[in-house]
């Protein structure tokens, strides 16, 4: 360890090292990258792709040591899942049971032409690799009632169903995890922290009826799941560093047509 800390110290320059450095020192140490970048973070040595989040070292390596659990791998948990790449989550479970289609092209952050008919949770692996590769990412091609949800800290709820929403807030509080929820529909969404003090989802859906799942998708508009994906990130970003929120407490209610957001107590 001390050739390896030797090593990034001497590549270090003004406190920071490049991706380049880093692969290098991960193939001569043969080391994996995600340790190479833990270990320059201990060294209080900033991965220089990290150098805008504007964070310290400890707190960064706080995210790189972090463990979330993306449920539904959509509108929002796509675009949650490439946020929280680019911020430095070192492990991400993105779990979806369903491929992309046809009519997932106008929101969806990892749908594109050539990912049609691909699992999506598969699709976002191999997108995250070139966005960030220090990031581990375990692609779960199964309902979040088949996924190891206690291998994680944090959860999101990337679901468009009221139904499944309840049981994963059930599970989750089970677990003792904190559920960031968040939800869509035409030009409104909805965020917050469920935990189990708050029981927030069983506030937002109180009755949800047995055959919702057969009712039509709602329509969404892209900056609406953009809005609330990034908010969503946002929170799961100060759960990790210990940052208090009003999303704690509250949950939040936009209307992008009239550029409204509205906090509401829990």
């Amino acid at each position: 360890m001390n050739r390896l800390g030797d090593f990034l110290r001497q590549r270090a320059a003004s406190g920071t090292i490049a991706l380049a450095d880093a692969r290098e020192a991960a193939a001569t140490f043969r080391r994996p990258l995600p340790e190479i970048e833990e270990q320059a973070l201990h060294l209080n040595i900033m991965p220089l792709r990290y150098l805008r989040n504007g964070l310290r070292c400890q707190e960064q390596l706080s995210l790189v040591q972090a463990r979330v659990g993306i449920i539904g791998c959509g509108g929002l948990g796509g675009t949650v899942a490439a946020l929280l790449a680019r911020l430095g989550i070192g492990r991400l479970r993105l779990v979806d049971p369903d491929c992309f289609e046809e009519h997932n092209l106008n929101r969806q952050r990892f749908a594109t032409i050539d990912s049609l008919g691909r699992p999506k949770t598969e699709s976002a692996r191999r997108a995250i690799s070139s966005i960030n590769p220090a990031v581990v990412v375990e692609a779960v091609v199964r309902p979040f009632t088949e996924a190891d949800i206690e291998a994680v800290d944090i959860v999101v709820d990337g679901l468009d169903d009221a139904g499944k929403r309840l049981e994963l807030a059930a599970h989750c509080t089970n677990l003792d995890r904190p559920l960031v929820h968040g939800a869509v529909r035409d030009w409104h969404g909805q965020t917050g922290v469920a935990t189990a003090r708050n029981r927030l989802i069983a506030t937002l859906y109180p009755n949800v009826r047995e055959d919702s799942a057969s009712k039509p998708p709602v329509n969404v508009l892209a900056p609406t799941v953009t809005v609330i994906a990034a908010i969503q990130a946002a929170e799961t970003c100060k759960l990790i560093l210990g940052v208090d929120s009003p999303l704690g407490r509250n949950w939040m209610l936009c209307d992008l047509l009239e550029d409204v957001f509205e906090h509401i107590p829990a």
